[in-house]
């Protein structure tokens, strides 16, 4: 079964991108306008993302969802720091007050640095072992099973239970990650297995491999991938708005010190070598200029060109397997106008025929 396209944004609290002069104050105002903004532009869901530093994940989709009227959720989630019999009746309680509209995307974390920050000292092996686990018990708790009592490797509670459960008896599971772990429990839990960006190539093949083991389990979940655009009305001005954006980033840097996460200095080398060899030999709109200037701690892949031609670039990442595009820009009102004007609906007519 092909599963038609969803379009995703992602909710940012700052006016301004990576690009601008200087950074940006904290602008709660301007999460509902985005939220409204997406909604507007005909996104079906958005990404409110989680890391070490930001704003509460849900506290802000409760936001989001009370400044919108369909705009489907996707909440950033990290195990491990809340119950999930607590995290389970949280999500519970967002999609019923958001008309069923919630979504959870589980976040294992791939850099020790930011578990760390939060005190967490777990190995990525176990923090998926755990992610698993978490996972399974939140869907016990939607599912209204009662009691609810279980005794596993992390966890251990009686008579657990949830007096408000999902709209539709769940809530759409999201699940990240390449490691062989998270790939064998990805199989077998996610709803959505969301991948961040990379050459068709590349993305084709996680796609093949997440498919042939979820089949082992009789499942056929849907596909997610993250790319910027740097959209304008020609190529020519996008590729001269991307030289832009390049000068900006690096003058940002020189001004104001490394713009990008703290991922340890191994994982941004691995994300800096893989952005080297991706470049346009692979996909003609394809730029990773942007993460080989940040040495991999923002790992911002783009694709550049008009509308028309980057609605052909992400139809071969739907070819390859890909239904959910989490597509953002660099100006967050005018590109997500565009994107979602002029872009998601040739994609969704093109994209969504027969497979």
């Amino acid at each position: 079964m092909r599963h038609s396209i969803e379009l995703v944004g992602l909710i940012s609290p700052y006016r301004t991108s990576e690009a601008s002069a200087a950074p940006e104050p904290y602008d709660p105002g301007f999460v509902a306008e985005i939220a409204r903004a997406y909604e507007a532009a005909g996104y079906d869901r958005v990404l409110v993302g989680q890391n070490a530093k930001s704003a509460d994940s849900l506290v802000t989709a409760t936001w989001v969802a009370a400044a919108t009227t369909r705009l489907k959720l996707m909440v950033a989630h990290r195990p491990g720091f809340i119950a999930p019999t607590m995290a389970a009746r949280a999500f519970a309680t967002l999609d019923r007050f958001s008309g069923g509209r919630a979504g959870v995307h589980i976040i294992t974390a791939f850099s020790d640095v930011e578990t760390r920050c939060d005190g967490d000292y777990h190995t990525k092996d176990e923090r998926y072992h755990r992610s698993s686990e978490y996972v399974r018990i939140m869907r016990r708790v939607w599912a209204g099973e009662a009691p609810c009592d279980h005794e596993g490797e992390w966890y251990r509670f009686e008579n657990a239970g949830s007096e408000v459960l999902p709209a539709s008896g769940s809530v759409p599971v999201f699940w990240a990650g390449t490691s062989e772990l998270a790939l064998r429990y990805g199989a077998e839990l996610a709803d959505v297995y969301a991948f961040g960006p990379g050459s068709v190539a590349q993305v084709a093949q996680q796609v093949d491999a997440v498919k042939a083991r979820a089949a082992l389990h009789g499942r056929n979940p849907r596909f997610s991938m993250s790319m910027r655009l740097v959209v304008a009305e020609t190529d020519a001005a996008a590729w001269d708005r991307a030289d832009g954006l390049l000068r900006a980033v690096e003058a940002r840097q020189a001004a104001h010190g490394a713009l990008g996460r703290d991922l340890g200095k191994a994982a941004e080398a691995t994300a800096a070598n893989a952005a080297a060899a991706d470049d346009a030999a692979a996909d003609p709109c394809l730029w990773t200029g942007l993460t080989r200037a940040t040495q991999g701690r923002l790992q911002v892949m783009c694709l550049v060109g008009s509308p028309a031609t980057l609605v052909q670039a992400l139809l071969r990442y739907r070819a390859a397997g890909i239904d959910n595009f989490l597509c953002t820009g660099f100006d967050w009102l005018a590109d997500t106008h565009i994107i979602g004007t002029q872009i998601g609906p040739e994609l969704r007519r093109l994209g969504n025929g027969p497979a």
